[in-house]
């Protein structure tokens, strides 16, 4: 993927990716972790640390101008976690219906770039499909293609 995107931190068990938010609101931290819940699944959890109480803020907005490059960040990590978590599944969520929209809507312009490595589904009234552009899906599963 050969799009501007922040440069990341890498976990050794490549399960945490951190970076740095920059615009008119300053320096501002993020972080991607890659959550086991069962088997191969892995929960794809985005948002700001909180050091404070232990877990990742996905609710905040911090509106720094630079949601392009943020989610073309968070995506570019999924190269580097299914490199090392091969025949892993990964949940893709927003912690909104706005933010599942604004994820859908990244995912549909990028479908054909995704489709090159990737097998994306939609979640849609407690069916798992091939995603669909136009389709309101309430979350995502992205896993490598076997080509």
């Amino acid at each position: 993927m050969n799009i501007e995107r922040y440069q990341t931190i890498v976990s050794e068990d490549v399960l945490t990716f951190e970076f740095i938010s920059v615009g008119p609101k300053g320096n501002i931290p993020k972080i991607v972790v890659y959550q086991h819940i069962e088997g191969n699944l892995y929960n794809l959890a985005f948002g700001e640390p909180n050091g404070n109480l232990g877990f990742i803020d996905d609710l905040i907005v911090t509106d720094n101008k630079d949601t392009d490059k943020i989610l073309v960040t968070v995506a570019s990590t999924i190269y580097d976690f299914f490199a090392v978590h091969q025949g892993t599944l990964v949940l893709a969520k927003g912690s909104t219906h706005s933010r599942t929209w604004l994820y859908r809507r990244y995912l549909s312009r990028f479908l054909d770039l995704i489709n090159e490595e990737f097998i994306l589904f939609g979640e849609l009234n407690n069916k798992i499909e091939r995603f669909n552009i136009g389709q309101d899906y309430t979350s995502f599963y992205i896993t490598q293609s076997t080509k």
